[in-house]
């Protein structure tokens, strides 16, 4: 059957629960149960009012291998909603607001990365950065040599050393489970953990001891297993062994190491570097070998400035996202219980 725009989808088994408004006409799998909204009823309203009770729901499906949401259970589900079509839209709108700035911190902050992104294969790539005449420097005939290390050119005022020379690697502590609570109280601080930075879902916090690993927003963290290599921020607190903290040793290079790290290569090479090992994890002898070209001081200083900008404005606006999605979800069952009402 093909549904039509505005109708919300309903993901009925592993997990039950997603809900979506086609965005156009579409097919689904039978996967989903779909809802068309009648006349009477808002579709963005029956969105938020769906993902509001969607626990309820997953909690009266059925099934012994995997929990399933039948059509027919679905359509027996009771819920209250405003009498009016314009009291549906005012409390939709209110939230799909909310929505709309965290998608648009999302967009931004993806915008941002990429920026960075290719601002280092301008700089340390291509070696294009500007000169003192404000022109690209290799593309305008800058003087260049050849690493035997790196097995490339390289501008002539750039060094070659190993990664071991300029940082430090720091493991995380694994305290016991027994430990963790989930609300923060006195003498405790947050746990970082790797879904962590994808998720504030699973906030836990450990008590504060002199064997925790204590990290900040702008350390470069790097996982060690899992999604091997992924370069981290944003976080501060105790973080654990699946974490390290690469700690740079001349704060000028912070971003520098960051994008380097962060470069498709340097990714794609920590991964495959992982799986070759007996266990698959990351580790110091990894890192510490790679070599790279070092640039002189006063462009390292530029990039750091230019950088450090942008790894700011990426940590306000997942900070912004943070504090605009606690609001949505403390005003979306007040809006739908009706205990406040929107103007």
């Amino acid at each position: 059957m093909l549904l039509p725009k505005h109708a919300i989808l309903f993901s009925s088994r592993a997990p039950i629960g997603y809900v979506a408004i086609a965005e156009k006409r579409l097919c689904t799998n039978q996967g989903f149960k779909s809802i068309i909204p009648n006349k009477k009823i808002y579709f963005e309203f029956l969105y938020y009012l769906l993902k509001y009770h969607k626990d309820n729901i997953s909690n009266i499906g059925g099934g012994t291998t995997f929990k399933e949401i039948s059509g027919a259970t679905l359509g027996l589900f009771e819920v209250k909603i405003p009498p009016t079509y314009y009291e549906q839209q005012k409390i939709a709108r209110t939230l799909s607001i909310l929505d709309q700035k965290i998608e648009n911190n999302h967009k931004i902050n993806e915008l941002l990365h990429k920026i960075l992104e290719l601002l280092y294969e301008q700089y340390f790539v291509r070696f294009d950065f500007l000169d003192e005449n404000n022109k690209p420097y290799q593309t305008n005939g800058g003087k260049m040599k050849f690493s035997k290390e790196l097995n490339r050119l390289i501008p002539n005022d750039f060094e070659v050393k190993t990664l071991g020379e300029l940082i430090t690697w720091i493991s995380g502590s694994q305290p016991p489970k027994s430990c963790h609570i989930y609300e923060h109280k006195e003498s405790y601080i947050r746990f970082i953990q790797n879904r962590d930075y994808s998720s504030n879902d699973y906030i836990t916090y450990i008590p504060i001891s002199k064997n925790n690993k204590i990290c900040y927003q702008y350390d470069i963290m790097i996982d060690k297993y899992g999604e091997a290599g992924a370069v981290r921020f944003g976080l501060q607190g105790a973080y654990n062994v699946a974490l390290s903290k690469i700690s740079v040793l001349n704060q000028s290079m912070q971003e520098y190491i960051r994008s380097y790290l962060n470069s498709k290569p340097i990714k794609k090479y920590l991964s495959n570097a992982c799986m070759a090992s007996t266990r698959s994890s990351l580790n110091e002898n990894h890192i510490y070998s790679l070599m790279l070209p070092i640039p002189p001081i006063n462009l390292l200083q530029k990039y750091e400035k230019i950088a450090k900008n942008i790894i700011t404005a990426i940590i306000n606006n997942n900070q912004s996202t943070q504090t605009l999605t606690a609001l949505r979800d403390f005003l979306l069952p007040l809006l739908l219980t009706q205990q406040v009402k929107p103007e």
